[in-house]
């Protein structure tokens, strides 16, 4: 991305901290288990806006248990990515399709849900190579099958430089959920996983970190689990008893 594209900023200063090895890892999974304040959604909207203005024939798709739940998460959060980084001269998004079109080269950032996760498969775009995957909210894909399935679908030969990466974000587990064993049981060649919790976060107001202390001290089985200040084992207890918790807080 040039600095006329990005009105000259500086694009680690926009990122902030915590987030150095996401930013660049080029591993085909990189699986990000946040707290609520963590940054992990924005940052992943930077990611997928300035990798696409960089990379020509880069195309990516968001993908949420549900294709209802898409627009005002993910779709909302590439609209603030695009806007924070200053370019949206460059970029047109529609809700019917909805998708958001790189206007340069006609790059196009999809959304579906797996709803019928069959339909994702035959997925295909007009220009380049469809590489990028970002999944939001993973725990609520509660049968893995349908992650396998996606994961086959995106192959190919791919353009020099160019490379396959899955962001999987999501809040704290239960115990029982395949995405611990699938990523953070044991270590892989393939995956970058990692912990973030909302003390890397350093755009949070005042305010926000009141509500938070506040938590602590009315409820710190709370604070410990959704926060995720205190982190569980490998193999340790439920990180929340309630699913109910994992109602994410967009930051």
């Amino acid at each position: 991305m040039s600095q006329k594209e990005g009105k000259g900023l500086n694009i680690a200063d926009v990122i902030g901290s915590g987030y150095g090895e996401f930013w660049r890892s080029r591993k085909r999974f990189v699986v990000c288990k946040g707290s609520r304040g963590s940054k992990k959604s924005k940052t992943t909207a930077l990611w997928t806006i300035f990798h696409m203005m960089k990379y020509p024939l880069m195309n990516a798709l968001y993908v949420r248990k549900t294709e209802r739940s898409l627009l005002n998460s993910c779709y909302s959060d590439c609209l603030w990515a695009i806007n924070r980084l200053g370019v949206e001269d460059y970029w047109r998004a529609t809700k019917n399709p909805l998708e958001i079109v790189y206007t340069p080269t006609g790059q196009r950032i999809l959304f579906r849900g797996m709803d019928d996760p069959f339909k994702i498969t035959s997925i295909s775009v007009p220009k380049g190579v469809l590489n990028i995957v970002n999944i939001e909210e993973a725990y609520e894909i509660s049968n893995p099958e349908h992650f396998y399935t996606l994961n086959e679908s995106i192959r190919g030969e791919l353009p020099e430089g160019y490379f396959v990466r899955f962001n999987i974000i999501f809040n704290p587990w239960s115990s029982s959920s395949w995405l611990k064993k699938e990523f953070f049981d044991e270590e892989r060649n393939d995956t970058y996983a990692f912990t973030t919790t909302y003390r890397c976060n350093e755009y949070l107001t005042d305010g926000d970190k009141a509500v938070f202390d506040q938590m602590k001290i009315r409820n710190p089985r709370r604070w410990n689990g959704v926060l995720m200040v205190k982190q569980s084992s490998r193999t340790g207890k439920n990180v929340l008893s309630n699913l109910k918790m994992l109602v994410e807080l967009k930051v």
